[in-house]
């Protein structure tokens, strides 16, 4: 039997796919921790994103230290709750303690992530793996989309899986450049665990590499791309990213290529499994492609944003 196949609409962009109907709104996730999905016109009452002004090291168990940057989740103001007047509690990454209040600025952000249903997506066939899982090309509402299905362990929890997932869309709508990969949704429902991506139908640039004469004005085009996209991921982005494994196939083409034309095309960083926010990634396992790491992630295990330029520097 014929599995159904919605009819593809090619004239749409990713972000026509996201509706701005009232039954779009009510899909629109909200983020257990701040309990909201919009952030406030001024600075709020209630919980929401605070950024680290200072560094503050922490004195006691109960403490967060802060890095100047650092994206704070402020889960309570309340006195009773931290114990003294001035201090809030709040969650950075995965770890919940209080800090000083002074030390911290409201951002005019709150990560708005829209749920998608599992059964609006049509799976076609697996365009790609990664370390977070497989890749398939999907239609949703009309639209090619890719579907990065989350990996499961067998011995990890499935609600830690579920966090992973949250974690990697959190991050993932953090972002907005031309050159990183789009985010339009996230699948939330066990055990279809997975992010809706925009669709890069031209592939990974290592095959558009591959065996191939291509003339330098493309590459320097190319550079300049990569080099933009990274300095947003560095410099830019609200949480400053350090990629970790920026190489030729984490970087894809926008657009079909035809004929073998690679002129005019846009490129997507993409892949931010290993991905962490940089004052918070300095020493750590190994992670990555070995080829293409720079010396001292090879000797020692340090990351940083001239671990990043050497990758993009290497090509991939």
């Amino acid at each position: 039997m014929d599995v159904f196949k919605p009819a593809l609409d090619n004239s749409l962009s990713p972000k026509a796919c996201v509706s701005s109907s009232e039954e779009a709104e009510a899909d629109v996730f909200r983020w257990p921790e701040n309990g909201t999905g919009a952030a406030p016109d001024a600075e709020p009452a209630a919980p929401g994103f605070w950024t680290a002004v200072f560094d503050y090291e922490a004195s006691a168990d109960d403490e967060l230290s802060l890095r100047r940057g650092d994206l704070v989740e402020v889960l309570s103001k309340d006195s009773l709750v931290s114990g003294d007047e001035g201090w809030w509690t709040g969650m950075i990454a995965d770890r919940v303690g209080i800090f000083p209040s002074n030390y911290v600025i409201f951002v005019f952000f709150c990560p708005l992530v829209l749920e998608i249903d599992f059964s609006e997506l049509t799976l076609e066939e697996i365009i790609g793996v990664g370390g977070f899982g497989k890749v398939y090309r999907a239609v949703w509402r009309g639209c090619e989309v890719a579907v990065k299905a989350a990996r499961r362990d067998p011995d990890e929890d499935v609600e830690q899986t579920l966090e992973s997932v949250r974690q990697e869309a959190k991050l993932f709508a953090m972002l907005n450049h031309p050159n990183i990969m789009a985010l339009l949704g996230v699948c939330l429902q066990e055990p279809n665990l997975c992010l809706v991506m925009e669709y890069a139908r031209g592939g990974p640039l290592n095959r558009a590499l591959a065996g191939k004469r291509i003339p330098p004005c493309t590459l320097v085009d190319w550079a300049v791309q990569i080099a933009r996209g990274m300095h947003y991921l560095h410099s830019q982005a609200i949480v400053p990213i350090i990629h970790r494994d920026l190489k030729s196939s984490n970087i894809l083409i926008l657009e079909r290529v035809e004929m073998e034309d690679l002129s005019n095309k846009t490129l997507k960083i993409t892949d931010f499994g290993l991905a962490r926010e940089w004052h918070r990634t300095t020493k750590m396992s190994a992670a990555g492609t070995y080829a293409w790491m720079a010396p001292e992630v090879i000797r020692s295990s340090t990351f940083s944003k001239g671990s990043d330029v050497w990758r993009w520097a290497g090509g991939g």
